[in-house]
């Protein structure tokens, strides 16, 4: 239902469209060619084939649709067993559902198919130990030079450790490497010298991070902004399609439980943006981050009831 879905702080971009963000769902349990078939009874459309252990159902009712084998061995050629070992995958490694870019209301539609698949056998990231599958949100940013963008980056970097503990994390996904915490001294630099472009928020950010595996990935929203600084500050990564969006890889997949919907992490991404437009309450977070001890032990959970108290203080309630 698309009232579990509120609308955005910023509903536009900055040339009047709606803003449109892209969904990332990965899961286990079926494989991409079950999965797929899923996709096509939901919303229609035809299932053609791409490259190994990738599908695209294309012409569906919310637009073109990839199912694929999510692993970075998929598009390795030539090594010898491989695709034996791939077919022998299933529950282990994820199958991937990745949309186009999608309105509110198309993205709120998306709970169907989440349905479907749960009761076609996906399992989510709590099924097991090994399992640690997320929810990637990819939101169009209002536009490169907005103020609401860097808003945006700075509401995150000191909403995280507020929103990881309301996401209560997989203990799979906090081990691994693939949505680490942004380290606290590249927050309380933001937080100083507010960077006020995306070209000056590279320069700051490469000072402390290189990898795109983290909770909030702003790779390809940099390679988009400004591509040769990008390559030039970041020169290790693996590269990453350039597009106008933000990367938010911080919410698991719990798809299995019929209690969850990408509601949870449209929310989680809506309190932030929220905040964003809050001028009086991002501003005494900003002070307030500097202030806190953020290498004491415990210094996460106090902060993050210090962000509790803090938002009712300014009457700002999350949705979750």
């Amino acid at each position: 239902m698309t009232s579990h879905y509120p609308p955005l702080a910023l509903t536009e971009t900055a040339e009047g469209e709606p803003r449109r963000t892209g969904v990332e769902i990965e899961f286990a349990g079926l494989n991409e060619v079950e999965a797929a078939d899923v996709v096509f009874q939901t919303f229609g459309g035809h299932i053609e084939e791409g490259e190994s252990h990738e599908l695209t159902v294309t012409g569906t009712e919310i637009g073109d649709i990839r199912v694929e084998l999510d692993t970075v061995l998929r598009k390795k050629k030539n090594i010898p067993l491989l695709q034996m070992g791939l077919d022998l995958a299933t529950g282990l490694v994820p199958v991937e559902i990745i949309t186009g870019p999608l309105t509110r209301e198309k993205v709120a539609r998306l709970d169907a198919l989440t349905d479907a698949l749960r009761q076609a056998g996906a399992t989510g990231t709590r099924d097991g130990i090994l399992l640690g599958f997320g929810v990637h949100l990819n939101p169009e940013v209002v536009s490169l030079d907005d103020p609401h963008t860097m808003q945006t980056i700075l509401a995150y970097g000191l909403l995280e450790p507020w929103l990881r503990r309301q996401e209560d994390l997989n203990v799979t996904r906090r081990l691994m490497p693939f949505v680490n915490q942004w380290p606290s001294a590249f927050v309380t630099e933001l937080a100083r010298s507010r960077p006020s472009s995306l070209a000056d928020l590279m320069v700051v950010m490469a000072r402390h991070v290189q990898s795109r595996n983290h909770g909030l990935d702003l790779f390809p929203l940099f390679a988009h902004a400004n591509e040769s600084l990008y390559n030039r500050m970041f020169p290790e990564p693996d590269k990453t399609a350039a597009r106008p969006t933000f990367h938010f890889r911080l919410p698991d997949c719990r798809i299995d439980e019929a209690d969850w919907s990408l509601a949870q992490a449209w929310k989680l991404w809506w309190t932030v943006e929220d905040v964003a437009q809050n001028g009086a309450l991002l501003d005494s977070l900003r002070k307030a981050w500097i202030d806190h001890m953020h290498t004491a032990p415990g210094a996460d959970k106090r902060w993050s009831d210090k962000v509790d108290r803090m938002m009712r203080d300014h009457g700002v309630e999350a949705v979750l």
